[in-house]
């Protein structure tokens, strides 16, 4: 079904041109799940991390180096992979269609 792509970009009806994308992209493999699932998994820990060495150990400065460095690897992660693994040529709405199609 989705071969080698992670996402599919949301189109706007009645749009078109470059104008038709919207604003983001929807997964539709395992893997797009993945890859969102380990973005907040790294914001959480990212988060956890902070509060627990910069309040309790008192090394506020390095609590928030984790926070960054853990932030930007998720972030970029996430960038990454729907760069590289979004289909440009159909949509959200198309994979749906067809995830139905194959169901009937």
């Amino acid at each position: 079904m989705a071969g080698p792509y992670w996402f599919a970009r949301n189109i706007r009806v009645g749009h078109v041109g470059r104008d038709r994308y919207g604003k983001g992209v929807m997964p539709i493999a395992w893997q797009g799940r993945a890859v969102i699932a380990g973005f907040v998994l790294a914001m959480l820990c990212g988060g956890l991390l902070m509060a627990l060495v910069g309040f309790y150990a008192n090394h506020l400065a390095v609590s928030v180096a984790l926070y960054v460095i853990l932030a930007i690897a998720g972030a970029g992660t996430f960038i990454w992979a729907v760069a590289t693994k979004s289909d440009p040529d159909k949509s959200i709405a198309d994979y749906r269609a067809e995830r139905l199609k194959n169901r009937a």
